[in-house]
C-alpha cells in the first residue's frame, strides 16, 4: 500500500469510520516496516463534512461533476473569445446547475445516513462554484479526495494550499495562461521557439519607428479595450446571478407569504368552528341545567303524588272493608 492508495480508500468511508481506519492503516504500515508511510497516513486529515460530501459526489456521482466541470471549460472558453451572449447564457445555466447538484449532493449524503446542514450545503455550492472557474480546482473535485471547501473570487487563482489529502496527485497549476494572453495582446511569450525568435532578430525591420509606436499603442489600447470588456462582462455576471439569486429569493418569499396567508386563514376558519362549538356547548350547558331544574320539580311532584296514591289506596281499602261489614250484617238481619 503506499499514500495515494491510502487516501483513495479513506476519503470514500463515511465520517464516522474515518478515524478508525486511518490509525489501523498507519499501524499496518508501521508494522510492515514502513514508519515514514505510517506517519504520512497518519498526519492524513478529517474531511469536512461539505468537502465529504463533495468527495461523495465525485466518486459516487461522477456524471454530474463532469457536467459542471464541463460547463466550467465553456464558460472559460466564452470568456477568452469575448462571447457575452454565452457567457450570459451559460451564467444563468450554472446556477440552476450548481443548485441541481448540491440537492444531488445532500441527497446521496442522506442515502449514508449523514445530514447536511443548509451551510455545508452553501459551502459545497462555493466549491464547485470554484471548480468552474479554475481549472486547477476543477481538478482537485475530481480527485475526491478534498479536505476543506475551496473558495474562488473569480479573478484570483483558487487557493488549493491544504485542500486536497495528497496534493502531488493532482497536476501542477498552468502557468501558461498569461503567456497566451501575451500573445493575443502583441507580446512575444517566453515559449517561442529559440529558431522563430532567432529568425525575428535577423529580419530587417520594414516599419519606420513613428509607425511602430502607433501600433504599440494600439495594440495597446486594444488590449485595454478587452480587459474593460471582460470586467464588464464579469460585472454582467455578478449581476445577473444576483438577479437570479433575488428572483429565487422572492418566489421563496412569494411561496412563503401564501403559505402564511392560507395558515392564518386556516386559523381563522378554526377559530370561528371553536366559537360556534362553545357558543353551542354553552347553549347546552344552560339547557342541561333547565332540565335538570325540570326533572328535580317533576321529582319532587311524583313524590307528592306517590304519597297522595298510598293515601288514597288506604282509604279505599278502609271503605271496601266498610262495605263488606255493612253486608254481612244486612244478611244476618235477612
Amino acid at each position: 500500500m503506499d499514500l495515494s492508495a491510502a487516501a483513495s480508500e479513506l476519503y470514500a468511508l463515511l465520517p464516522g469510520e474515518f478515524t478508525a481506519t486511518r490509525n489501523e492503516r498507519a499501524k499496518a504500515a508501521r508494522a510492515d516496516g514502513n514508519p515514514l508511510l505510517a506517519k504520512q497516513i497518519g498526519r492524513l486529515p478529517k474531511p469536512s463534512t461539505a468537502a465529504w460530501a463533495v468527495n461523495m459526489l465525485a466518486r459516487r456521482r461522477a456524471d454530474e461533476i463532469a457536467n459542471v466541470l464541463d460547463l466550467g471549460e465553456e464558460l472559460r472558453r466564452a470568456q477568452e473569445e469575448l462571447d457575452p451572449a454565452s457567457m450570459r447564457e451559460l451564467g444563468q445555466q450554472r446556477h440552476r446547475l450548481l443548485s441541481a447538484v448540491v440537492r444531488e449532493g445532500r441527497s446521496v449524503a442522506e442515502e449514508l445516513g449523514v445530514g447536511i446542514s443548509d451551510a455545508a450545503a452553501s459551502e459545497m455550492e462555493q466549491t464547485l462554484r470554484a471548480a468552474v472557474a479554475d481549472p486547477d480546482a476543477a481538478a482537485a473535485v475530481r480527485s475526491g479526495q478534498l479536505v476543506r471547501t475551496l473558495s474562488s473570487n473569480g479573478i484570483e487563482p483558487v487557493d488549493l494550499a491544504g485542500a486536497v489529502a495528497v496534493p502531488g496527485a493532482l497536476p501542477e497549476r498552468d502557468t501558461t495562461r498569461s503567456e497566451t494572453s501575451g500573445k493575443r495582446t502583441g507580446k512575444r511569450s517566453a515559449s517561442a521557439p529559440e529558431g522563430e525568435a532567432k529568425e525575428s532578430a535577423r529580419a530587417p525591420v520594414k516599419a519606420p519607428a513613428k509607425e511602430t509606436r502607433e501600433s504599440d499603442r494600439e495594440a495597446q489600447r486594444r488590449a485595454e479595450e478587452a480587459e474593460r470588456r471582460r470586467a464588464e462582462e464579469a460585472r454582467e455576471r455578478e449581476r445577473e446571478e444576483a438577479q437570479a439569486e433575488l428572483d429565487e429569493a422572492e418566489r421563496g418569499a412569494k411561496q412563503a407569504s401564501e403559505e402564511l396567508t392560507e395558515a392564518e386563514r386556516s386559523v381563522s376558519e378554526t377559530a370561528a368552528r371553536r366559537e360556534g362549538i362553545s357558543k353551542e356547548l354553552g347553549e347546552l350547558r344552560e339547557r342541561i341545567a333547565e332540565l335538570e331544574d325540570q326533572l328535580e320539580a317533576v321529582e319532587r311532584e311524583a313524590g307528592f303524588a306517590e304519597r297522595a296514591r298510598r293515601l288514597a289506596a288506604r282509604l279505599a281499602e278502609q271503605e271496601r272493608r266498610a262495605v263488606d261489614r255493612a253486608r254481612e250484617r244486612l244478611d244476618r238481619l235477612s
